[in-house]
């Protein structure tokens, strides 16, 4: 599998098939690394975040720009299942790459995914493509924040996560195919369409009816309780989407008698009532702790948990228990960095961290060998600047 990719959503997606035993070989330019390397707090010479999105992954640095770079890259075509790249549209078919008319004659069953903000044609294809503009566009900042403020972006860069998802899901599904067939694909996956994919059935309600929906805060429009609860020594949050669970969560607040109030008797007559619910479930959780409500709302059977923040999910005995984080060995940070552990969890074919990412060039020479360069040439690549050594040989030249 090869990667001509950088942050994020592309990346995203070759980490989480590496998980379960894809050989990604990672391609940056010499001199010019993928920037997910320098972005947040750094664990060594690389940051975090690229620990985590580049880890089981093999980095080299080839020049595609150069004659030479380019067969180098073709040969690994032709030993490759997939190519995945995020360059904006045309850039691969001006580096003499066109997936249909070079790729896949190279490699008639290899999988091109290619990953953009846009998508490969339409008006604005040729717009840089960011995550932030797709959560922008999607409806994602207009639903999400409380009614009286403005559009709230995620903290996190959901549309690239989701985009990344799809575009393995996407990999393994044509994978399938061209093992049945023998015949490859371009997978034409962008950032806009994967976060409008998740938001609901938004556009077919407008359609339909003409609503456009606003913020609501936690809650949501199809059903209540559905909220974030304050408590006495901080939050908790609680959905009680059935109807027999919501009646019962009365019960549990000792009020009832709420059970036949015309109000709450119904999923529609709460979502009407739904300003009165709320107050009367916080009067109740504001009084306990967020242990004993959660406690109390989980054993009548509602959907009840804490709102953590990060030291707290790394000590819930849950995830002790399960062995969620695992710790990794940094290639030059001071000790292991915790990361997830391979999800979702497989019986027979488990997925594995066997590094976290490495440094640029790490893997150039191994590579090159395994395509049946010796050590002489590969010496006159990386005087050339062609390749790029690892970044150790960099810094004691």
């Amino acid at each position: 599998m090869i990667e001509l990719a950088t942050i994020f959503a592309a990346p995203s997606a070759c980490r989480r098939l590496a998980d379960f035993g894809a050989e990604v070989i990672k391609i940056e330019r010499p001199g010019a690394a993928d920037g997910a390397r320098r972005l947040g707090e750094a664990d060594g010479d690389d940051s975090f975040y690229y620990r985590l999105v580049g880890r089981n992954k093999r980095p080299i640095e080839l020049d595609l720009k150069r004659p030479e770079g380019r067969e180098i890259l073709l040969e690994l075509v032709r030993r490759a299942h997939v190519l995945v790249e995020n360059f904006r549209p045309g850039t691969l078919e001006r580096l003499g790459l066109d997936p249909e008319t070079v790729l896949l004659v190279e490699n008639p069953a290899l999988v091109v995914l290619r990953v953009t903000g846009y998508g490969q044609d339409g008006p604005y294809a040729d717009r840089a493509g960011f995550g932030t503009i797709a959560e922008g566009m999607s409806t994602l900042a207009h639903l999400t924040g409380e009614p009286d403020g403005p559009p709230t972006l995620p903290p996190i860069a959901l549309a690239d996560e989701v985009t990344g998802l799809q575009g393995a899901f996407a990999v393994m599904v044509a994978l399938h195919h061209a093992q049945r067939t023998g015949e490859g694909q371009v997978i034409d996956a962008n950032l806009l369409e994967s976060l409008i994919d998740i938001v609901g059935p938004g556009p077919a309600i407008y359609h339909r009816t003409g609503y456009v929906q606003g913020r609501q805060g936690s809650r949501l429009s199809f059903s209540a309780p559905r909220n974030v609860y304050r408590c006495a020594n901080g939050y908790a949050v609680l959905s009680g989407s059935a109807n027999e669970v919501a009646l019962r969560i009365f019960d549990a607040i000792g009020r009832p008698e709420l059970r036949n109030d015309a109000r709450f008797t119904t999923g529609a007559a709460r979502l009407a009532h739904v300003d009165e619910l709320d107050a009367i479930i916080e009067e109740w959780t504001s009084t306990r702790t967020v242990a004993e409500v959660v406690e109390t709302l989980s054993a009548a059977g509602a959907a009840c948990g804490p709102v953590y923040d990060v030291a707290q999910l790394v000590a819930d005995a849950h995830v002790r228990a399960r062995r969620s984080f695992i710790e990794v060995p940094s290639p030059d940070g001071e000790g292991p960095v915790l990361q997830l552990a391979p999800t979702p969890r497989l019986s027979r074919t488990p997925g594995s961290v066997r590094h976290a990412g490495l440094a640029a060039g790490s893997c150039t020479r191994e590579v090159l060998s395994e395509l049946g360069l010796d050590d002489g040439e590969t010496e006159r690549l990386v005087a050339s600047g062609l390749v790029g050594a690892p970044s150790s040989e960099r810094a004691a030249a």
